[in-house]
């Protein structure tokens, strides 16, 4: 599967911008890319390529 479908399925299925449902799993439930990628039922690398196309890290950093 590639990136896009995993974003058009995660989209339709939470109802939210991908850039939101990557932010509270990332940030706000403070889950890492192993946990997150479970929770949301995609690999590890899907989530990482999310977190780094949203540049999400740094935002991850100032809540530490």
């Amino acid at each position: 599967m590639e990136f896009a479908e995993y974003q058009h399925r995660l989209e339709k299925q939470y109802g939210q911008p991908l850039e939101q449902i990557i932010r509270d799993v990332y940030i706000e439930k403070n889950c890492g890319p192993a946990t997150g990628a479970q929770e949301l039922g995609i690999p590890r690398q899907a989530f990482m390529h999310f977190v780094h196309q949203f540049n999400l890290k740094p935002d991850k950093l100032q809540r530490l």
